[in-house]
């Protein structure tokens, strides 16, 4: 191909491209210009304020003002408007001039009653939006023909302007969606923790409670069932009896705020000499919803066992049986509420000792205030306020009983004593445990067998032996003493030692006298 037809080629292209882009960038600035909505502008009645006038305008019937005083006023008409954000201070100056939401609540009250004439405070207002469109500046239009005094309470809206809370947003929400009851002992309630209302002070959420619920708002010092209303910065929690609603859960649902509508200023520029002007006003927007659930405290569950004082538990008429009982809850964060225990005794023959049944904290220490009643063998305890509430045993919770009672009749020799007691309280099922001992039969003593004396025996009449004397004549004889009969063997063997020892004398006897002659 020919050089020159290569570069006419690429001159073509070149202008192509530059064509192309010239097209899309005008299509693009069509299209921003078609985001803007048309609007209707009407230009009313004129308002006379210090030798100068002004006209009410309205924007689809909204009211409006102008602007930019020193300019020529636009002609009624269609036209294309700009969205302010609410960021801005323009916007928040519409809000709360005249015809704004804000305007009853903050402005209205701050001005001198000379200025809260219809006329009058359109015409101020109207300053007071010229002098913020203007940037503040102190050589605005919004101030031609104006007076000091006039001039000075133009500025001085404006600074209060600046000062007063944002536009309102309609969006609205709580610090947290999820919440788990607790055990608050000192207030003796179930609650939440804390839940901030986040949103607009002026704006508001009402949160439907079931019966039995309150909300406690902690911002207002205030405690409500049912419908109950909060504000944006409102800090609050729920509420409930520690006895109520075990187990159970409470959603909201989707919750809206007070203000579904949004705020939003429009600014119309009517040409490079024309007039803008200005207006605002509440629009239905879609917000995201709020909700509240919470999960109250489980049920409790009651445990209670039963001993009597001895192993074998085996007793006899007269003895006295102690018996402890120990009662616990054994659900993690659940709490029992006014626990009550009672016991009766199942088999006659047998008398419950009144002044020995004693309630006992985990500690083994006498609760001083829990109400006791005795009926015949049967008793029953409320554990009184200082231990109204039985938390769960891994927080070391629990109650103890002691009683006693004395095995007092015959009747139940041999048989078992039985006796039953019962657990209970307000929000939790009643439990039982039943004891039994054994009465021994008594033994009965055996008397003592006499043994048979044997016959005793009489000892034969034995003669003493007399021993003869050594080659001496014999004596003279002597008279034979007759044999005594004792029947005492003892007796006998004394008087045979006698008679051996006077032989004996006689004997010596004879040979002294021998010797001596």
């Amino acid at each position: 191909m020919h050089m020159k037809h290569v570069a006419r080629l690429w001159r073509l292209l070149a202008s192509g491209l530059f064509l192309l882009l010239l097209s899309l960038a005008l299509l693009g600035l069509e299209e921003t210009e078609v985001r803007a909505a048309p609007v209707s502008l009407v230009q009313g009645e004129a308002v006379y304020y210090q030798g100068y006038s002004t006209h009410y305008y309205y924007i689809d019937g909204v009211l409006g003002y102008c602007l930019e005083p020193g300019k020529t006023p636009p002609s009624d008409g269609s036209y294309d408007s700009q969205v302010i954000d609410n960021s801005q201070l323009l916007s928040k100056a519409m809000y709360y001039v005249y015809g704004g939401p804000g305007y009853e609540t903050h402005m209205r009250p701050a001005l001198p009653e000379a200025w809260r004439s219809e006329a009058n405070v359109y015409c101020l207002s109207h300053c007071v939006l010229s002098y913020i469109y203007d940037n503040l500046s102190g050589d605005s239009d919004a101030f031609i023909g104006l007076n000091e005094e006039m001039k000075n309470q133009v500025i001085q809206c404006a600074s209060w302007i600046r000062g007063w809370p944002a536009i309102p947003a309609p969006d609205i929400s709580f610090s947290g969606t999820e919440f788990n009851s607790w055990f608050d002992r000192e207030g003796k309630q179930q609650r939440t923790d804390e839940i901030t209302c986040t949103g607009d002070a002026d704006n508001s959420i009402t949160i439907p409670l079931p019966e039995g619920v309150w909300l406690v708002n902690v911002s207002k010092g205030t405690k409500k069932e049912g419908q109950v209303r909060v504000m944006g910065g409102d800090r609050f929690y729920l509420s409930a009896d520690v006895g109520m609603l075990n187990g159970e859960r409470y959603e909201s649902g989707a919750l809206y705020g007070s203000r579904r509508q949004a705020w939003r200023t429009l600014v119309i520029r009517s040409g490079s000499n024309g007039q803008d002007i200005g207006g605002g006003s509440l629009i239905t927007v879609e917000t995201a919803p709020a909700s509240l659930a919470v999960t109250w405290l489980p049920k409790p569950e009651l445990v209670t066992d039963k001993q009597a004082d001895k192993t074998g538990k085996s007793y006899k008429v007269g003895d006295i049986v102690t018996y402890t009982i120990e009662v616990t809850q054994r659900i993690q964060n659940a709490v029992a509420k006014n626990v009550v225990i009672s016991d009766t005794i199942l088999t006659e023959g047998v008398k419950l000792q009144k002044n020995s049944v004693v309630l006992l904290d985990a500690h083994q220490r006498a609760v001083s205030d829990a109400v006791i009643t005795v009926e015949g063998n049967t008793y029953s305890i409320h554990s009184g306020e200082s231990l109204e509430f039985l938390q769960s045993v891994e927080r070391g919770e629990k109650f103890y009983v002691e009683y006693q009672i004395a095995i007092t009749d015959a009747s139940v020799i041999g048989r078992e004593i039985e006796n039953e007691v019962v657990v209970r309280a307000d929000n939790a099922d009643e439990v039982k445990d039943r004891e039994i001992v054994t009465v021994e039969e008594p033994e009965i003593p055996r008397e003592p067998e006499t043994p048979e004396e044997e016959p005793k025996e009489v000892p034969e009449e034995e003669k003493p032996v007399i021993e003869e004397p050594e080659a001496e004549p014999a004596p003279k004889p002597a008279v034979k003493a007759e044999a005594v009969k004792t029947g005492d063997e003892e007796n006998l063997m004394v008087l045979i030692l006698l008679l051996i020892l006077s032989c004996t004398a006689i004997t010596a006897c004879g040979k002294i006298a021998r010797k001596t002659k």
